[in-house]
């Protein structure tokens, strides 16, 4: 049991491991915040320090003293709520070899600054993601991160996991997939949209179609997903995206699967020569989009997987194939 005098793991329904017990002490060393999920004391205990800070200052207060103080006390217990809440889900999140010590006070700080006012339960799951990442590995998350995260809506949020669903990403090293495919990092994710620009000009290949109609093509795939210009607008807004680059694609990566593009002769299984590196334009997720790329709520839906191959091959003039299982494997 932890030797933290802030800390009071009763009342819990299931065990505590070591790890969330470092967790605890390492939150509790940083904030010096109260982790006691026994929530029928919470009120009484508000309450009665306020009523001991009164006595002791032997004071009179007003009708709007007492109103001003009632409401402090009701802040005061959602906000501890709201941060054992995030406390508390994160533990299942940590990996066995997670470090809680490696954490940054600084970061844990921050955090708890922007974590204490999240109420919502899908919001604060995400929160728990964040905190069980950051000691899982030391420097996951930036500050900027947590900034950026504390000032989204459901909104947006909603809309940066549709976004993510829709992306497709270059790995930082696709060998390292193939050995194990949950263990990747994100070199380049976007969502390949066309709108007529100077940079889809460059990079056009498909035969017998205008750029205008590859665009309309390209961006009715979106529409359906409730993407457009002002949805997109919004997760530039927010820093999560950024705006008309581009970057190479030799493969990538789509809900766990690898692809490649290949000359569209080419026989499978493919040669080396064959594979055909395209230049994909388009939104793609920045730096703090990236970061949160991996614990956002993706639901990869297959239609629109079918629809984006199908718009590559015949804007690029490639065949996309799918690496078999059998070789992700070996």
């Amino acid at each position: 049991m932890s030797d933290n005098p802030l800390v009071n793991l009763e009342g819990l329904t299931k065990p505590v491991s070591d790890l969330g017990i470092a967790l605890i002490d390492k939150i509790g060393d940083a904030t010096g915040i109260l982790y006691e999920p026994t929530r029928i004391k919470r009120r009484a205990k508000a309450e009665a320090k306020a009523a001991k800070i009164q006595a002791e200052a032997k004071i009179e207060i007003t009708d709007l003293q007492q109103r001003t103080l009632r409401r402090w006390i009701e802040e005061e217990v959602q906000r501890q709520e709201s941060i054992e809440d995030i406390i508390t889900k994160s533990f299942n999140k940590l990996n066995d070899d997670a470090d809680p010590n490696a954490i940054e006070d600084d970061w844990i700080i921050k955090f708890f600054d922007k974590g204490r006012l999240i109420t919502d339960n899908k919001v604060q799951d995400l929160w728990a993601s964040i905190l069980a990442g950051e000691a899982n590995s030391a420097g996951s998350y930036s500050p900027k991160t947590l900034t950026t995260l504390a000032d989204m809506n459901q909104k947006s949020l909603s809309l940066f996991n549709t976004f993510c669903s829709l992306c497709v990403v270059s790995l930082m090293d696709p060998h390292a997939f193939l050995k194990s495919p949950s263990n990747f990092k994100i070199g380049d994710a976007r969502v390949p949209i066309i709108r007529g620009v100077m940079i889809d000009t460059a990079t056009v290949r498909g035969p017998g179609k205008s750029l205008e109609q590859f665009s309309q093509k390209s961006q009715s795939m979106y529409q359906q997903y409730g993407f457009g210009i002002n949805e997109f607008q919004l997760l530039l807004e927010h820093g999560l995206i950024q705006d008309e680059t581009y970057n190479y694609y030799p493969h990538f990566w789509y809900d766990n699967e690898l692809y490649i593009p290949l000359n569209p002769s080419a026989i499978t299984p493919p040669k080396e020569e064959d594979v055909q590196q395209i230049t994909i334009s388009g939104f793609r997720l920045s730096s703090v989009g990236r970061e949160l790329f991996h614990i956002a709520k993706r639901e990869n839906p297959p239609e629109y997987l079918e629809s984006l191959i199908d718009f590559l091959q015949e804007y690029y003039d490639v065949k996309i194939y799918r690496i078999p299982k059998s070789q992700e494997s070996s």
